[in-house]
Formats: structure tokens, sequence, C-alpha cells
């Protein structure tokens, strides 16, 4: 039997065998003496041989024995070999050391946000300024897409902690001057999120995310109840169903919407992700675009629901005008589909309107402006939510405007104004 004892590396306990204790020590302080290894690059050493210790099946708690010993020092190289400071045997060691595959992962030295666009950089060993700017411009040509990709590979790529994982990001062989230079250019290096310019920048687009998400909150809030009120007065047609699919789906995308906006605010502040925090936003931008979708074929239905009701529901409503001596203009101050002016010996005005069950005859006034007739529907309620208001008017589609040639007939809401053939009514 061999006498086990405890040691620690890089903070990670294991049981080793006395004689492997003994040269693993004498191999270190060599290191140390040789390479004039400081505390920190000491510290990265160490770490390295914690990962050769696991690709040997030794693992926390486990037994070091010999062997293993000798292959710690069979795959860093001997530190003698760094006391003369010629290239050549840099160059000899560094062929001999090991020379793993590239591994994809976040470099957190060089990141801005979370190290993605700076790993992948070192991957491709181009400069980080023009992946950022791909990533820049990648949501507005994908229409957010990239968003959750960029997420998804802050989650599933490992950050570069240790000195041998910034030289597998980069594919360079992991040897104990290799561990050395990498330590060292650590130290020196700040991370480009950590400079005051970043800071601001963070605060600032997290306050922008902040508003912009209370803002849509306060939208679902105010426009689900408007648009409940409304969905509610087309009581007794088809098209009511689908007008609530469209009002469902949209209800539930705006409360994804919030909840998106929320954790990426809370991301933003707190410059740090985790996976459940990426994986509930790739769930809320899903469910924000399946609403969207819905929400877009429920109003298909629904426009087309409404086109077949309104041509059975149209209705017409002649509207009196009392004084019309001397008007040579009609100005029409409301809301109207189509607009014909017919040219006729006598003033007239015929409205057509939908008439929806739970809505009111529109009211239209009819009032002199100087030498101007002025058509305008009358107001007698301010609010059209929560039910509060019973004066929802059908909507008017068309107007019929018999007035004598040369009478002008101008409006700020009709899009379209056809000049209809003469009439003698």
């Amino acid at each position: 039997m061999k006498e086990i004892t405890r040691i620690h590396l890089a903070k990670t306990a294991f049981s080793v065998e006395i004689d492997a204790k003994k040269s693993l020590e004498k191999y270190l302080n060599s290191i140390q003496k040789n390479m004039h290894a400081d505390a920190e690059a000491m510290k990265e050493i160490e770490a390295r041989m914690v990962e050769i210790l696991a690709e040997r099946g030794v693992m926390k708690e486990g037994v070091i024995g010999d062997d293993d010993v000798l292959a710690i020092k069979n795959q860093m190289g001997e530190p003698r070999d760094f006391s003369d400071d010629s290239e050549d045997l840099t160059n000899e060691l560094a062929d001999a050391g090991e020379k793993p595959e590239k591994q994809l992962m976040r470099d957190t030295d060089g990141a801005v946000i979370g190290g993605v666009c700076a790993g992948i950089a070192a991957y491709f060993n181009i400069n980080p300024l023009w992946v950022r700017l791909i990533a820049i411009v990648s949501p507005f040509v994908t229409f957010g897409t990239m968003v959750l990709v960029y997420l998804a590979m802050w989650v599933s790529m490992p950050p570069a902690k240790t000195a041998s994982d910034k030289l597998r990001m980069r594919g360079k062989p992991v040897t104990l001057a290799a561990l050395k230079e990498a330590s060292s250019d650590g130290n020196s290096t700040t991370s480009v999120g950590k400079t005051p310019i970043a800071k601001f920048f963070q605060y600032f687009i997290g306050a922008v995310v902040l508003f912009t998400t209370l803002a849509i909150l306060f939208g679902l809030i105010v426009g689900g109840a408007l648009g409940a009120s409304m969905v509610n007065m087309l009581g007794g047609l088809g098209m009511q169903m689908w007008a609530w699919g469209v009002w469902t789906s949209l209800a539930i995308g705006g409360i994804a919407t919030v909840v998106f906006g929320a954790i990426v605010t809370r991301s933003i502040f707190a410059w740090k992700v985790n996976r459940m925090s990426v994986i509930t936003m790739i769930v809320a931008a899903s469910v924000v675009f399946m609403s969207l979708a819905s929400a877009a074929i429920f109003s298909a239905h629904a426009g087309l629901e409404y086109a077949r009701e309104s041509q059975q529901l149209t209705k017409k409503v002649n509207i009196d005008i009392p004084d019309t001596t001397n008007a040579n203009s009609i100005f029409i101050d409301m809301p109207v589909g189509n607009v014909s002016r017919i040219n006729s010996d006598k003033f007239k005005v015929e409205a057509e309107f939908v008439d929806l069950p739970k809505a009111n005859k529109p009211e239209i006034n009819v009032r002199r402006d100087g030498d101007k007739i002025v058509l305008s529907v009358s107001e007698k309620c301010n609010a059209i939510f929560f039910d509060g208001c019973l004066k929802f008017y059908k909507p008017i589609t068309g107007l019929k405007i018999y007035t004598p040639a040369g009478v002008n007939v101008s409006g700020l809401f009709y899009h379209n104004s056809i000049e209809a053939e003469n009439s003698e009514s």
C-alpha cells in the first residue's frame, strides 16, 4: 500500500501519493524558479494541471499517482528548457506541446456585452470589429431572429476563464511559456465592458429598454380595454368571433413582450444573463411571433366576414340641409369612405352606413360657416372603452353629395372624391 495525503491545485482538492506529491512540488518549484512566474501565472498553470488530470479521469477528490505527474510533465514541458530565452528553444517546446482543436468560447476579456462576438473573432482569427458590425446589422435583416441566436450562443458558449481556455480558443499550444504569456496578457487587459463609456451605454440602453417596456405595458392596458369595448360593439355579427381572436392574440403577444422587456432590462442593468433568463426570453419572443401570426390570420378572416356582412347591413339616410342660400362649398369634417359629388339643381346629401346591431345611427350635423356648409358627426361622449360610451356610431361608408355646378366639396377625412354624372334630382 502507498501512503496518501491531500493537496490543492487551483483550489481543487485531490488525494495524492507521497512520491507523486514530492515530484509535483519539485516540478512546480522548478517552474517558478526557471520561468520567474508570478502568483497569477502559477494559478493558471495549476488550473491547466487540473484539466490534464480530468482528461486522464482524475477528477476532484481523485487520487494522483506518479503516472499522472509524468503525464503533466510530458504535456506541459520541462521548465529548465525556459531558463534560456532563445527563440529556438521556445519554438521547439511549442511544437512538442499540446495543440488542441480550436474551441468556440466567449472571450470575456474583450467583451462588450457577453463576449460572443469577441469569441467568434478569436476563433476565426479576425478583427472583432467586423463581427460586431455584422451583429449590429443582422437583427434588422433577420427581423430580430439574430437576437435570439445571440442569446442562445451566450448560454451555450462557455466563457474562456483560464489561460489555457484562451489558448484553446485561438488554437494555440498549451505550454508553460504560453500559459505564462497568456496570464501576463490577461493581467494587463481591461474588459471593454468595464470602461466608463461602456458603462454609460449600458445604463443608457437599459433605461431605453425600461421606458419602452413601461410604454408597452401602458398601451397594453389602455389599448386592451379600448379594443375589448369595440369588439363588444360587434355583438350579433359573425365577425365578432374573429375580432375576439385578434384581441386575444394581441393581448397575449403584448404580455409576452412586456415579460421579454422586463428580463432584458434586468439583464442589462445586472450585466449578466443566466440560462433561465435566456430560455424565458426565447419563449417570450416565440410567443410574440406566434401571436402576431395568429392576429394576422384572425384579422384576415374578420375582414372577409365584415365585407360580406357590411353589404347586407348597409343602409342609406338622407341628411337635411335647411339653409343653402349663397353656399358655394361643402366641407366634410368627419371620417367617411367614398364621396361622390353629383351635379344637381338642389343641395342634397345622402349617407350610407353599416347598421351594426349595438351601435347607434350616425347623427350628422349640418351648420353654416359663412358661405360654407359643414358636415360633422355630433359628439356626445368622450370615452368609448370600459363600455362607458353608448354612442359608438355605425361607420359611415359613403356620401353622395348633390350640389349645383361650381360648388366645391372638400374635407380632411375622406380619401376618394368621385365626380359623378349630372342628375336632375
